[in-house]
C-alpha cells in the first residue's frame, strides 16, 4: 500500500476492543475513587488500626501491617475487574493465548511486585513523616526518584525474566541490519534480545529497558514472525532513537518531577482535611486511604502532561527512524501491522488522546511519514 492513500483505519473489533478499554479505565478510576472514601467516611480505615494494634503498637511495624492489609483489601476489590480485562477481554478478542492457569500465575507475581514496591514506598512515607514533618514531601519525591532508577536499573535482569523467557537473537539478516544500523551511530551492543511474546500473546512490541550499563534492547518474538527484516529495522531504529537521545533518563527525571508535585500537592492538602476525618495528624496511619486520594488526585492531573511529554519523546524516535533508514514505505507498513496486531485505534479524538495515548496514535505516524517522503521528494 501507497504511502499516497488516504491512510489506513481501525477495523470495527478493534474500535470495540478500545472502546470497552476506554470505559474501562473510567469504571476503575471512579471505583477507586469511590471504595477510598468508604473505607475513610464508614470508619474502616480507623478499626483496621486499632484490630492491628491490639496485635502490635511500635509505629512502623504498626504502618506495615496496616499498609500491607489495605494493600491486600485493594487488591481483592479490584480483583474481578483486573480478570475481566486481562483475561477474558483478551480471549474475546482473539489476542491472548494462555489457559486462565498461565494467565493468574504471571498476575500473581505481577501483584507481589507490586505489593513490595508499593509497600516500601508507603513505609518510607510513614518513616518521613515521623522524623521529618514540615520536610516529609520532599524526602518521599527523592525517595520515589531513587526507587524509580532502581528499578529501572534492574528491570531487564531482575524482573522481565519473570514473565518472558529471554534468549540472544540468532544470526541472520535481522541480527546483521541490526548491528550495522547501531553501528553507523558508533553504538556498541552487547546483544540484541528476543522475548517469548507468543507463548502468551499475539501482540507483537519491541523496546529499550534498563539504565546505564543495565541497558538493553528486546524483540518481541511476535514481531520477528510477522514483520519483515527492513521493518524491524524501523523498529530498532526508532528504539535506537530513544537510546541516543537519552529518553530513559529523561523520563526518570521527569518521575521526580511527578513526586515533587505529588508530594507537594499532598504536604499542602493533607492537614487541611485530616480534621474533617477525624485523624490525630499526618502520622496516623489510618489516614492512609486519604493520603493515597491526593495523591490519586494529583496523578490524574498530570496523566495528560505526562502522556504529552512521552509522545514527544516517541515523535522524535519516529522521526530519527525515518532520517537513519529513509524507509519510509517500510515505517507505514510496520505501523500498519503493529496497530493491527494489537487492535490500535489509529485514530482516536483528539480527547482521547490527550488522556489516554503516550504514542502518537498510528495514523499520525503515517502521515509523518507520509510528509518526510514527499519533503525528501522536493529536495
Amino acid at each position: 500500500m501507497s504511502l499516497q492513500d488516504n491512510g489506513p483505519s481501525s477495523s470495527p473489533e478493534a474500535r470495540r476492543y478500545q472502546a470497552i478499554r476506554y470505559r474501562l479505565f473510567f469504571f476503575r478510576l471512579f471505583g477507586s475513587i469511590a471504595a477510598l472514601l468508604v473505607f475513610l467516611c464508614t470508619g474502616w480505615s480507623r478499626a483496621l488500626k486499632v484490630w492491628l494494634l491490639a496485635w502490635r503498637e511500635d509505629f512502623f511495624l504498626l504502618a506495615a501491617l496496616y499498609i500491607s492489609c489495605f494493600l491486600f483489601l485493594s487488591f481483592v476489590a479490584g480483583l474481578p475487574l483486573d480478570i475481566f480485562e486481562g483475561f477474558f477481554l483478551e480471549h474475546r478478542f482473539h489476542l491472548s493465548r494462555q489457559t486462565f492457569g498461565e494467565w493468574s500465575k504471571d498476575f500473581l507475581k505481577k501483584s507481589v511486585v507490586a505489593f513490595i514496591v508499593s509497600l516500601a514506598l508507603l513505609e518510607s512515607v510513614y518513616f518521613f513523616l515521623s522524623q521529618f514533618p514540615e520536610s516529609w514531601w520532599l524526602w518521599a519525591a527523592c525517595f520515589w526518584f531513587f526507587l524509580s532508577i532502581v528499578l529501572a536499573r534492574i528491570f531487564p535482569y531482575a524482573i522481565l525474566p519473570l514473565f518472558f523467557h529471554v534468549r540472544p537473537l540468532e544470526e541472520g539478516e535481522v541480527r546483521r541490519r541490526i548491528l550495522a544500523l547501531f553501528g553507523r551511530y558508533r553504538v556498541r551492543l552487547k546483544d540484541i534480545f528476543v522475548l517469548d511474546f507468543s507463548r502468551k500473546t499475539v501482540k507483537a512490541n519491541a523496546m529499550v529497558a534498563g539504565l546505564g550499563a543495565t541497558k538493553r534492547i528486546f524483540l518481541a518474538d511476535t514481531l520477528l514472525g510477522s514483520f519483515n527484516p527492513q521493518e524491524i529495522e524501523v523498529v530498532l531504529a526508532h528504539e535506537l532513537g530513544h537510546y541516543l537521545r537519552h529518553d530513559t533518563a529523561k523520563l526518570v527525571v521527569a518521575s521526580l518531577a511527578s513526586g515533587l508535585f505529588s508530594f507537594g500537592l499532598a504536604y499542602l492538602l493533607f492537614d487541611r482535611f485530616l480534621a474533617v476525618f477525624g485523624f490525630a495528624g499526618p502520622g496516623d496511619v489510618a489516614a492512609l486511604p486519604l493520603l493515597l486520594l491526593i495523591l490519586f488526585a494529583a496523578g490524574f492531573v498530570l496523566l495528560p502532561l505526562q502522556n504529552g511529554f512521552s509522545r514527544i519523546l516517541e515523535r522524535q524516535a519516529d522521526r530519527f527512524a525515518l532520517e537513519a533508514t529513509r524507509a519510509t514505505e517500510a515505517f507505514a507498513s510496520m505501523m500498519r501491522k503493529l496497530g493491527e496486531k494489537n487492535l490500535a485505534d489509529f485514530s482516536p479524538s483528539r480527547g482521547m488522546e490527550i488522556f489516554f495515548y503516550d504514542h502518537p496514535p498510528i495514523a499520525k505516524r503515517i502521515r509523518m511519514a507520509r510528509a518526510f517522503q514527499d519533503a525528501g521528494e522536493h529536495i
